[in-house]
C-alpha cells in the first residue's frame, strides 16, 4: 500500500471514529435514567438477571447486556443496557462512513450521510432504549463490511469475520436471516471458492450462533434452583422474565427460537402478497423520506438505480439487503412498532444516498473547488436538517420517571406479600423493581392477561392477597369480586372472593 493510500485509509478510520463518538455523545446526553415499560423494561430486566426474553429470546443481546450491566461502572442496570444500545447504533453509524467510501463516495459526503443516519429520528430513538434491533443492526453492518472486503480482496480472514458476524446477528434476532441473499451475492461476485473457505464460513456461523446454547442451559439452571418465584405459587414453568417458555426441552427450545408464540408467518407471507407491494413501496418511501428528507430520498433512489443499471454486485447486494425487510415488516400483523425493523434499510439507504449525490455532482461536472459544489453540500445538509427539527423531546427523556412512579404507586396500593397480576406493558417495570432493584419485598409479579390465571386465584387467596393491574376499567372475573382502587391511566384492582 502506498503512503498516500495508507494516509487516506487512516483518515477514513479517524472520521468514522469521530462520527461514532459524536453520535454516542448525543445518545448519552439524551439517555433515559430509569427502567421503562413494554419490551424495553423486559430487556432491561432479563439482561440484568440473565433471564430468558420473549421469543426469539435474543440470547446474544441478553449475554451482551449482562456483560454491560456487570462491567460498566456507572449508572443503574437499566441505563447500562440502554447504553449498550447507544453503542450499537453509534458503531453502525460510524461504519456507514467507510462503507460509503467503498462505493466511491467522497469523504465529506460519506461523513454527512453517516451523521444524518445517526441523528435521524428512528436511529436516535432506538439508540436511547433497550432494543434488540440495535444490536442486530451492528452485527448485520459488520457482516456487510467484511463481506465487501472479502469481495474486494478475497481474504479468508474477512470471510470468517463475515460468517461470525452473521451468526451473531442471527443469535440476536431472526430478521437477520434476510441478510443472507445479499451476502450470497457478494460471495458469488468473488468467483472463487474452496473447501477451506466453506469450513471457515461454517465455523464462523456456528461460533456466532453459540449464544443459543445459553437458552436450554440457563432454563435448566433456573428451574433446578427455583429462581422463578411464579413457580413457587403454583404456576407452571415458562413465564416471562426468568424462564420464558421453559426452553430446556427440545420442543420448547424450537418453540422459542422460531417465535411460535407469535404470528411470524404473517411476515414471511408478505413476500408472496404481490398485490401489497405498492403499499410496501409507499412505506419504504415514507421511512426514507422521514429519515433523510425529500432530496435525500431522491438521491438514495438515484444511487440504488445506478447500482442496478451498472450491474454492480456490491450495490445490488446492498439494494437486496435494504428491500427484503420491508415486506416482512409491513406484513407482520403482531408488530407494534415497525419503525425499528427499518433500521438496516435506513442504514443501507444512507450509502445509496451518498452514491446518488456523487452521481449528481458528476452530472453537473462540479470539481472539488466549485462554489456550486459547496452549495450542493449545503443543500444536502439542509435536507437532513428539515427532518431533524424536533430533537428536544429526545433530551426530555432524561426527566421521564413514569415507570418508577408507577411502581411506587403499586407498592403503596399493595401489601408486601401480594401477588400482582399485570398486563404485559405494566408487568415489565414491576419485574425490574422485583428482580433487579429488589425493591418489591415479597410481592410476586405475574405477567398475564386479566383472566389468564383465574383458576389459580381462589387458591392464592387462601394465603396471599391478589391484585390486578390492567388497561381496562371494565374487568370482570367469574366467581371473584374486583374492587377498583386506582383509576387511570392504569387501573389497579384488589381481588377477593365473590360476596354471597
Amino acid at each position: 500500500m502506498s503512503v498516500r493510500a495508507y494516509a487516506a485509509r487512516h483518515a477514513d478510520v479517524l472520521l468514522a471514529c469521530a462520527v461514532a463518538l459524536a453520535a454516542l455523545g448525543m445518545y448519552i446526553a439524551s439517555l433515559p435514567p430509569w427502567y421503562a415499560a413494554w419490551d424495553t423494561g423486559e430487556l432491561q430486566t432479563v439482561a440484568a438477571i440473565l433471564g430468558i426474553a420473549h421469543p426469539p429470546a435474543c440470547p446474544a443481546f441478553v449475554l451482551l447486556g449482562w456483560l454491560f450491566v456487570h462491567v460498566i461502572p456507572f449508572g443503574n442496570a437499566a441505563w447500562r443496557v440502554n447504553f449498550m444500545c447507544s453503542c450499537a447504533i453509534a458503531v453502525s453509524a460510524g461504519f456507514l462512513m467507510p462503507i460509503a467510501r467503498m462505493f466511491g463516495t467522497t469523504r465529506v459526503v460519506a461523513t454527512l450521510c453517516a451523521l444524518a443516519f445517526a441523528l435521524a429520528a428512528v436511529p436516535w430513538r432506538d439508540a436511547t432504549r433497550a432494543e434488540v434491533q440495535d444490536v442486530a443492526l451492528v452485527f448485520r453492518v459488520l457482516a456487510i463490511f467484511f463481506a465487501l472486503r472479502y469481495a474486494r480482496d478475497g481474504s479468508a480472514r474477512d470471510f470468517f469475520a463475515m460468517a461470525l458476524a452473521t451468526g451473531l446477528a442471527g443469535a440476536t434476532h431472526g430478521i437477520s436471516l434476510l441478510l443472507l441473499p445479499g451476502l450470497a451475492i457478494l460471495i458469488a461476485s468473488r468467483r472463487t471458492f474452496s473447501l477451506r473457505l466453506l469450513a471457515l464460513g461454517v465455523a464462523g456461523v456456528v461460533l456466532g450462533l453459540l449464544p443459543y446454547a445459553y437458552l436450554p442451559l440457563r432454563s435448566l439452571w433456573i428451574a433446578s434452583h427455583g429462581l422463578d418465584p411464579t413457580v413457587a405459587i403454583g404456576l407452571p414453568p415458562g413465564l416471562p422474565f426468568w424462564n420464558y417458555d421453559d426452553p430446556h426441552t427440545w420442543p420448547n427450545f424450537v418453540r422459542v427460537i422460531t417465535g411460535a408464540d407469535f404470528d411470524v408467518h404473517s411476515g414471511f407471507a408478505g413476500f408472496l402478497a404481490l398485490g401489497d407491494y405498492p403499499r410496501f413501496g409507499t412505506a419504504l418511501v415514507d421511512h426514507v423520506k422521514d429519515t433523510y428528507g425529500i432530496p435525500g430520498l431522491l438521491l438514495a433512489a438515484i444511487g440504488a438505480g445506478a447500482y442496478v443499471v451498472r450491474r454492480d454486485p456490491r450495490g445490488i447486494a446492498l439494494v437486496v439487503c435494504a428491500l427484503l425487510p420491508v415486506p416482512y415488516t409491513e406484513s407482520y400483523v403482531e408488530l407494534q412498532d415497525p419503525d425499528r425493523y427499518y433500521l438496516f434499510t435506513l442504514w443501507c439507504s444512507g450509502i445509496a444516498l451518498g452514491t446518488g449525490f456523487e452521481l449528481v455532482l458528476a452530472l453537473f461536472r462540479l470539481d472539488s473547488r466549485s462554489v456550486l459544489r459547496f452549495a450542493f453540500w449545503g443543500g444536502l445538509v439542509a435536507s437532513f436538517l428539515t427532518v431533524a427539527t424536533d430533537r428536544q423531546r429526545m433530551f426530555d427523556q432524561r426527566l421521564d420517571y413514569t415507570a418508577p412512579m408507577y411502581v411506587s404507586d403499586v407498592k403503596s396500593l399493595t401489601p408486601d406479600n401480594a401477588i400482582v397480576l399485570a398486563e404485559w406493558a405494566y408487568s415489565t417495570p414491576l419485574a425490574y423493581a422485583a428482580y433487579v432493584d429488589n425493591s418489591l419485598g415479597n410481592r410476586v409479579v405475574v405477567a398475564s392477561a386479566p383472566q389468564q390465571y383465574v383458576s389459580y386465584i381462589d387458591t392464592w387467596l387462601q394465603t396471599r392477597p391478589v391484585y390486578l393491574v390492567s388497561f381496562s376499567d371494565q374487568v370482570t372475573m367469574p366467581g371473584l369480586h374486583l374492587d377498583l382502587i386506582k383509576d387511570g391511566p392504569y387501573y389497579v384492582y384488589a381481588i377477593t372472593k365473590a360476596r354471597t
